[in-house]
């Protein structure tokens, strides 16, 4: 920047250095030099005519220095607040603007240019001022700004405090419609530089400052010749830049205009920054009205969805047929109208009741409910109350579920389902179970005793004509015997010669067809043993079995000392729950099963083992095997594949009956004829001391 020769120095008295280069730093960007003197050296400087402008600091003893400051010439300027009582024509400077300010209207006074045109300055201000939207606000600006400065074309720009950049909003004068919304980068161009450094600046010669940037001139066809660019500054913040320009055949600016402008910059700020900040507030608030309207909206919506959705859930409670009731603990909070009915109450008048007195009739909980109990039990009982619509008593099933995880709520859903008549029909389908299991039996043991019977009395009618038969040699054998007795001999001889020789065969057939009927009447009694033993339904006294020692027990008894061909694997190590003598029962079949199906002596394994909660037992042999469409039926009645005289067919049947009443399963598997069968036993396991490992 050009400094002026003849510009006069400013005596800087002062005793903080701080305070000192504040001052210097402030001065010196506009051509004003700044210089440090004792005071009685600034009274020599200024009575030399070295200097007219001396800075001086709030001391004591000020008020005299200043009048000697008067009477040698110089103008004084005190940096700080004015006192109470001020000193008639002596300026005071608190702030940096005002500093400046005041060494300018000094400066102008002193160098003889025209006053600093306060006045016009203020006015501008309140024009500046009285716009409320920025188009305006850039507006008026920049008019004043040229009006104020007598430049050729001023503009106002603004920075992206996004990115830093300055803005051209527009340029008013002979530039004015070819460049607007054009964007600075930082620190580019005279007024990227002010912006940067937060100080005004005056470019006399535009050509000859490194800062300049002639590319808006060859945009704009525009001669720049001056230059005077100041930073709009608001609580440290700079938020643009207003610049004025002259062209080249003018006359370039002064330091006097700098001051003008300088001196209109913070109201412009100050300006800028209202506008700025009722335009945000505008569009914030214009937001806020869009966001309260969608959020009203929106309220509004989700209102209408819960009320639908609080309708629906209602409706779908109350349409529930079963009883249910939201209980806190015993205390009904809420039921359907199923509840309702049942108890013949208003649903209203339900709420605060306890669900024992009002579904049951009673002064305390029910024996059997489960919601006293704590949430280690589960929710899910038998109830027996009295129905007042039928006045009996009905079975009403409980199940419920907590409705939260905090341990201390008792708050639960309870539904109840009347399973009276599902009770009776159950009873009613095993009772119809049992008589068609009992009309199964008496079927499969008619057919079964009808064979046998039927030969005795097929034998018995044959051996009835034998005996026919065989009565006339036997009357004759009694004339021969009374006869040899008489001693009629003649007669004798003649009688034996008039006998047919008897046939030995039949004598022999008649004692095969007693035979036969005796074997007949064995099947018939086997027949009737096993019907007994499957008319055991009641398996007396549960206690634990010793699996491994029955299996032990069953095969002596079965095979003898153990044979080659037989082997056991006993691996259970819990007792099973099943009474011990059914327990050898079952085998005792399975076993004898075993050996019937091997008739060569093939291999028979015989394995227990404990799995989780239950006890195993399998019982595999090599033997002739079971054809695949029989399997299903090996447990029915009088069903056997051995052939006649072989089995009866109720040996699996009692093994099924016995394990089944006993809470367990069994089941058979085979390949196929020739490739073996396994029968395998599930029975719980009792809760008794573990078994000892039996080798």
């Amino acid at each position: 920047m050009t400094t002026s020769a003849t510009s006069p120095a400013v005596l800087l008295v002062a005793e903080s250095p701080a305070l000192v280069a504040r001052v210097e730093d402030l001065l010196m960007p506009w051509g004003i030099l700044a210089m440090q003197a004792p005071p009685e050296q600034a009274l020599t400087l200024v009575d030399s005519g070295h200097a007219r402008i001396v800075l001086c600091e709030m001391r004591e003893g000020v008020r005299l220095y200043l009048e000697r400051l008067k009477a040698c010439g110089a103008v004084p300027i005190v940096v700080g607040r004015a006192p109470d009582q001020p000193v008639g024509d002596v300026e005071y400077a608190a702030k940096p603007s005002e500093l400046i300010a005041a060494v300018f209207r000094a400066h102008g006074r002193l160098t003889g240019l025209e006053p600093s045109g306060a006045d016009r300055v203020n006015e501008f201000a309140q024009a500046i001022a009285s716009k409320f939207t920025l188009p305006e606000l850039v507006k008026e600006a920049i008019a004043r700004t040229r009006e104020l400065c007598d430049a050729d074309g001023a503009s106002l720009l603004l920075i992206d405090l996004e990115t830093g950049a300055l803005a051209f909003d527009t340029i008013d004068g002979s530039a004015e419609g070819q460049i607007e919304r054009v964007k600075l980068k930082r620190g580019q161009g005279v007024a990227g530089k002010v912006a940067v450094e937060a100080r005004p600046r005056l470019v006399t010669h535009a050509k000859d400052c490194p800062d300049f940037d002639p590319s808006f001139d060859k945009k704009t066809g525009f001669d720049t010749g001056s230059i005077v660019a100041v930073p709009l500054v608001l609580a440290g913040d700079v938020l643009g830049v207003l610049m004025a320009v002259r062209s080249a055949e003018q006359l370039p600016f002064t330091p006097v205009t700098l001051h003008r402008l300088v001196q209109l910059a913070p109201h412009v700020a100050i300006a800028v920054h209202n506008v700025q900040i009722t335009t945000q507030l505008r569009s914030s608030q214009t937001e806020v009205l869009q966001v309260n309207a969608s959020l009203e909206e929106k309220v509004k919506e989700r209102t209408e969805q819960i009320s639908r959705a609080k309708q629906e859930w209602e409706r779908t409670f109350d349409a529930i047929s079963e009883p249910i009731a939201l209980l806190d603990g015993y205390v009904i909070r809420r039921t359907n109208q199923a509840y309702a009915r049942r108890v013949k109450m208003p649903v209203k008048d339900l709420p605060g009741k306890t669900c024992y007195r009002v579904l049951a009739g009673r002064d305390s909980p029910c024996p059997s409910c489960p919601l006293g109990k704590g949430r280690g039990v589960a929710l899910s009982a038998e109830l027996t109350v009295a129905n007042p619509n039928t006045g009996k008593d009905s079975n009403l099933e409980l199940s419920g579920y907590w409705l939260n995880d905090d341990p201390s709520s008792t708050a639960v859903v309870v539904t109840y389902q009347d399973v009276t008549h599902s009770r009776s029909l159950q009873e009613r389908l095993r009772e119809s179970e049992r008589l068609a299991a009992v009309g199964q039996l008496a079927s499969g043991a008619a057919h079964e005793i009808n064979n046998p019977v039927g030969f005795v009395t097929s034998n018995l009618r044959s051996l009835r004509s034998v005996m026919e038969e065989l009565r006339l040699p036997m009357r004759a054998l009694a004339d021969v015997v009374a006869l040899v007795k008489a001693k009629r001999l003649n007669e004798l001889a003649t009688l034996i010669e008039s006998l047919d020789e008897p046939d030995a065969q039949n004598i022999d057939d008649a004692v095969e067809m007693i035979d036969e009927s005796l074997d007949g009447a064995r099947r018939v009694s086997d027949i009737v043993k096993g019907l007994r033993e499957l008319s055991r339904l009641e398996i007396g006294k549960r206690e634990p079995a010793d699996t491994n020692g029955s299996i032990s027990r069953v095969v002596r008894a079965e095979f003898g000392e153990l044979p080659a061909h037989v082997s056991l694997v006993l691996e259970a190590t819990t007792p099973a729950d099943i009474a011990p003598l059914q327990l050898d029962q079952a085998l005792g079949h399975l076993l004898k099963n075993a050996r019937q199906g091997t008739p060569k002596k093939e291999r028979i394994v015989v394995r227990s083992w404990s799995a989780g909660a239950e006890v195993l037992i399998q019982v595999r042999d090599e033997g002739v095997g079971i054809p695949k469409e029989n399997l299903r039926r090996v447990f029915e009645p009088f069903f056997t594949t051995r052939g006649v005289g072989k089995g009866i067919g109720l040996g699996l049947t009692a093994a099924y009956g016995i394990v089944r009443r006993a809470g367990g399963d069994i089941e058979a598997e085979s390949e196929g004829p020739g490739l073996g069968t396994s029968f395998t036993i599930r029975l719980p396991r009792a809760e008794a001391a573990p078994l000892a490992n039996v080798a």
